[in-house]
């Protein structure tokens, strides 16, 4: 029964360890009739230094923001670029906001990106 009980533990502690070393960023933006088009991204606070490791999107390209608000600018990966330059490109700890850009004649998009933690052995690559 004890031992039983400390495999658990172990096992326990252990997902949730793998749990912290990877994390997602998503956002959205979508044209409003007659109106400017909408950006969404809850943002994501990060307490250690992370890298992209894979990017999903329907986007012509992304840019990442910074700060509280989301209001101090990062980075842009462009489409015909940015798979292979966004890849292990790294962001310190802070809070982060992603939003993709629309491809010509859509009516919205989004751009998901997992990262993982920076010298993280174990990570999965979802395929760039």
């Amino acid at each position: 029964m004890k031992k039983s009980l400390l495999t658990f533990l172990l096992l326990f502690v252990l997902s949730g360890a793998f749990a912290q070393k990877t994390l997602t960023l998503t956002g959205k933006q979508f044209k409003q009739k007659d109106k400017d088009a909408v950006l969404v991204c809850e943002g994501l606070k990060i307490t250690s230094t992370m890298l992209i490791d894979s990017v999903l999107c329907d986007c012509d390209g992304f840019w990442i923001m910074k700060g509280k608000n989301g209001d101090k600018p990062v980075k842009a990966f462009w489409v015909e670029r940015f798979l292979p330059r966004a890849k292990n490109f790294e962001l310190k700890p802070e809070t982060y906001f992603i939003y993709p850009n629309l491809k010509e004649d859509a009516d919205s998009a989004f751009v998901k990106v997992w990262l993982r933690k920076k010298n993280f052995v174990g990570s999965v690559s979802f395929g760039f």
